[in-house]
């Protein structure tokens, strides 16, 4: 699937959410949907007979009173304003001449797409005699108006252009034939606009490029993404259960919202692939083909025109509906504005979706403004019996069944606390699967408060019902949303579900005897409570585990053979390839291709434990470009098992390594494809790969997290392509600051050990500590949390390896990377949490480099979120000076921008989607060149750092 693809299955997942809306609705709730408008049909043809009556007995009256019928009022006569007439002419003859060339250019040119179809030209003329027809008719009333030609009076009186005569001082207005005109108007300019959109798009192109420019290039409206859930599915779901108590009052108020909303998502999902419009080619749905109309615009639209009927109806306040029109409204058109902004549709699509919706609400209000259709109401505002009673309680119950429903209600909200806080205690439930989330220290403490909450709510609500059921759903939504953090989506439903029974049975037991406007007071103070903490929620959501850019563009391939597949522990002629099966039972080998057609296999290796396979290639050529493919049972997969690596020269050679760190758990950024563009022939991944904050001791979780990151789209993509060199720091190796003491130390090495490619490592339960060489260059990697204790950060026996290894290659190579995942550079004291806090152990390497004389070392570090660089000025913790080197801090790949430690000499650039880039240029000769750079995940290099080393005759 391509990057059109990928964006173009989003748009159309985000479309069948939608969809969801109309779906909550009951089997049952659907058929009374079809039975009221099956009536409103009779009733309107009845309507129809009885107006021709009327409209014949008002004639036959006056002729009986010797009064002339064309000097009796127009209302009197049936005939709607001349306005009404004068639109109506302009809108059927304009329509029938379209047609009419519609027709004759399909006919006459054979190049057009229907010209085979023989039976279309007949239709289009059919349409176009009507429509003339009703259209000279409509144009002969307006200009003899009120006195039509005999001739056309036949038609009117047989059609909608005429309505049932009122007598003269029983008229009530012009409302009606008003909205009428604007929804001719709305309906008009939408019809023309998406005519335009589908077969003249240049004409509207430049328009729309230059709104979009002038948009996107004002910073303000970035900041106007609180407003989007205004036209969200969530949002429309909350409001079809809010719309749905005023149905309870107004059925036809209940029936034109649902219609309404079934009619704007059948014209969105209609009109989307007829029009083919393509999404803006800067936002993040770049590609997709199903830009117009706006389907979050048209929604939102809709319920900014009838929210405020539902709450006028609970309400009896007639006065609310503008106030809240204009309030929505403004909402509405600020939302739109930021969609085009960012370039999530072009202003054409905005502009179409909300004409389509404005459009829609006026017929709905056209419907509510008929007092006939509300017959069956209780009282209804727009009900034809003037003498309406207040009917309290918006769901009717007996005394009986009222009392009966407050007693469970009781029973249930103390059942729910005490087992919420029994569970959390004693059973950590819910308990994440994955085995990564908050952690217990942050889980158990937030749980035991939310089921205190439930426990206040249930003990308010033995004297006062509305304010237990408003603190009782508090609590039950703070634990879903608590629980859809870091737990699987059936948790969280589950245990929201659970604790707001007990809240909806209090609101029922207490609405049964209170007035509308009580019922609302409480529903608006209710929703803005949840709202608060849905808003609170999902900013601590965004803040620890949320994107924090866009989605990669990788797309998401099909399990054949494997789940997933990474490459490591590369050399010239070696490397290493793990995988975990999708089944049991079969052997597996990988097979490896170069570009002129020479094949590499290895070994066939049984799947060992949780169906990982360790394969190694043996025997490849150096310098050469590989593609690969797992072969299982003899098979080859067809899926994720397939990629591609480069193997490095023997010897000198220029090469380009990527570098970063610190990624959400279940990251898919658009940082990994920038990470892949740059073609790297390495990616070291220093600390953090995940943030799964494990605290279990079991490997289990630590695999499930592996599981859930090598399957990822953007991060697999690039696992695929580039091997990789990994070392951990505390939130990939255990809990927050996890050090040698976690008693996840044992599972974590294991895990690592089981199911990624690696250097050398010691074997059993040692650190994970290796070192490497890339043509002229020695990459070293420490462990800076299994070995860490108050004393010492890299522990004893790393530290002695540590030092051996920098002194002595520096002397055998060009150049030596050290890679560690914590800040080097940190002011000393106790509220360091990185080197600062060992100072004794960093001064120890630091003498150590200055008195070996090693002047060809870089490091790059991992933990802070900021991309940051250092010249040498600021990294000399020596006792006598000498031992200084660049150094280059890449992160965060998806996690929020902080600075940690400094200063820094090239300066701090804190962010998200970050990583580095370190060039090596080597041509065999008396110096090396290395370019230390930062970027993010568009493209944009925040700061670079260029340095020549002199080379020793050894290496």
């Amino acid at each position: 699937m391509n990057d059109r693809g990928r964006r173009l299955a989003a748009a159309l997942q985000a479309d069948r959410l939608h969809v969801f809306v109309p779906a909550v609705m009951s089997v049952g709730l659907v058929f009374w949907v079809l039975s009221e408008l099956r009536e409103l049909a009779r009733d309107r043809v009845a309507e129809e007979r009885r107006k021709r009556a009327a409209i014949a007995a008002g004639e036959v009256a006056a002729l009986t009173l010797g009064r002339a019928a064309d000097e009796r009022p127009a209302v009197e006569r049936g005939l709607r304003p001349r306005p009404v007439y004068v639109l109506l002419a302009v809108a059927l003859l304009g329509g029938g001449l379209y047609a009419l060339t519609i027709t004759a250019l399909g006919n006459l040119r054979e190049d057009t797409p229907t010209a085979h179809l023989m039976w279309l030209p007949a239709v289009g003329i059919v349409v176009a005699t009507f429509a003339f027809a009703f259209g000279f008719a409509a144009l002969a009333t307006a200009v003899r108006w009120p006195t039509p030609p005999p001739l056309v009076r036949g038609i009117l009186q047989r059609t909608p252009m005429t309505t049932t005569p009122t007598p003269a001082n029983d008229a009530v207005g012009t409302s009606s034939w008003r909205l009428a005109v604007a929804l001719s108007i709305v309906a008009t300019t939408a019809g023309l606009l998406t005519v335009l959109m589908a077969f003249e798009p240049s004409w509207l192109r430049d328009l729309d490029e230059a709104i979009a420019g002038w948009l996107h290039d004002h910073d303000p409206l970035a900041d106007l993404t609180v407003l989007d859930p205004i036209g969200q599915t969530q949002t429309a779901v909350l409001l079809a259960g809010f719309i749905g108590l005023a149905s309870m009052r107004c059925r036809v108020l209940a029936t034109a919202h649902l219609s309404a909303v079934a009619t704007g998502l059948l014209l969105s999902l209609t009109l989307r692939p007829i029009v083919a419009r393509t999404r803006p080619p800067a936002g993040i749905l770049a590609g997709g083909i199903d830009s117009f109309p706006s389907g979050h615009v048209l929604l939102g639209t809709l319920f900014a025109g009838l929210v405020p009927l539902t709450v006028a109806v609970l309400a009896e306040r007639r006065w609310v509906i503008t106030p809240l029109r204009i309030t929505l409204g403004v909402g509405v058109l600020a939302s739109a504005t930021h969609r085009a902004a960012v370039g999530t549709h072009w202003p054409g699509d905005v502009l179409g979706g909300a004409l389509i919706g404005i459009a829609i609400v006026i017929a709905c209000q056209l419907a509510i403004d008929t007092p006939r259709s509300h017959h069956g109401c209780h009282s209804c505002l727009w009900s034809a019996d003037p003498h309406r009673t207040h009917v309290l309680g918006a769901v009717r119950l007996s005394a009986s069944s009222a009392e009966l429903v407050r007693v469970a209600a009781h029973v249930t909200a103390s059942g729910a606390a005490i087992a919420l806080a029994y569970l959390t205690l004693t059973r950590s439930v819910p308990a994440s699967p994955d085995g990564f989330g908050f952690g217990a220290s942050i889980a158990t403490p937030a749980q035991l408060a939310l089921a205190g909450l439930v426990s206040v709510g249930a003990l308010v609500a033995w004297r006062w019902e509305a304010p237990g059921a408003v603190l009782i759903a508090l609590g039950a939504v703070g634990l879903g949303i608590f629980a859809s953090i870091q737990y699987r989506p059936l948790v969280s439903i589950a245990m929201t579900a659970s604790l707001l029974v007990p809240a909806v049975l209090l609101w029922l037991g207490w609405q049964h005897e209170r007035r509308p406007h009580e019922i609302v007071l409480l529903a608006v103070g209710t929703f803005g409570l949840l709202g608060g903490v849905w808003i609170g929620a999902s900013q601590l959501y965004d803040s620890y585990f949320g994107p924090t850019h866009p989605d990669s563009a990788a797309p998401s391939i099909d399990v054949d053979l494997v789940d997933w597949v990474w490459t490591g522990a590369l050399a010239p002629t070696r490397l290493e390839v793990v995988a975990r099966l999708a089944d049991e039972g079969d052997p597996a080998r990988v097979v490896a291709t170069a570009v002129d057609g020479t094949t590499v296999r290895s070994e066939e290796v049984d799947p060992g434990e949780h169906q990982i396979v360790r394969l190694a290639l043996e025997g490849l050529e150096p310098a050469t470009a590989y593609s690969f493919h797992l072969e299982v049972g003899g098979e080859p997969d067809e899926g994720r098992g397939r990629g591609g690596f480069t193997t490095p020269a023997v010897g000198p050679q220029s090469f380009r390594v990527a570098v970063a760190s610190c990624a959400r758990v279940g990251a898919n950024g658009a940082v990994y494809d920038a990470i892949a563009a740059v073609d790297p022939l390495l990616y070291l991944a220093i600390g953090d790969i995940h943030y799964g904050n494990i605290e279990d001791p079991s490997v289990e979780p630590f695999l499930g997290a592996f599981d859930h990151l090598l399957t990822r789209p953007g991060q697999a993509a690039l696992y695929r392509e580039v091997p990789i060199a990994y070392v951990w720091d505390d939130h990939d190796y255990g809990p927050d600051e996890a050090d040698a003491s976690s008693p996840t130390r044992s599972a974590a090495r294991h895990a690592y050990r089981a199911a990624t490619p690696h250097y050398p490592v010691l074997p059993g339960d040692e650190p994970i500590n290796q070192a490497f060489t890339i043509g002229r260059v020695r990459f070293i990697l420490t462990d800076g949390r299994s070995e860490r204790t108050e004393e010492t950060l890299l522990g004893e026996q790393q530290l002695t390896w540590l030092i051996d290894e920098l002194t002595t290659s520096a002397r055998s190579h060009a150049l030596v990377v050290w890679g560690q995942s914590v800040p080097w550079i940190e002011a000393e004291g106790p509220a360091a949490v990185s080197w600062g806090r060992y100072p004794q152990e960093r001064r120890q390497i630091a003498d150590a480099i200055a008195e070996a004389g090693i002047d060809n070392l870089v490091m790059v570090s991992g933990d802070a979120h900021m991309v940051a660089l250092d010249d040498g000025t600021s990294s000399d913790y020596s006792t006598s000076g000498g031992g200084g080197f660049p150094v280059l801090h890449a992160a965060a790949l998806d996690r929020p921008g902080h600075i940690k430690g400094g200063p820094y000499s090239e300066g701090a650039f804190p962010g998200a989607g970050q990583f580095g880039v370190v060039d090596i240029t080597d041509d065999g000769g008396p110096t090396i060149d290395v370019r230390l750079s930062g970027r993010t995940w568009d493209g944009r290099e925040l700061v670079a750092l260029t340095r020549t080393f002199d080379v020793s005759p050894g290496p």
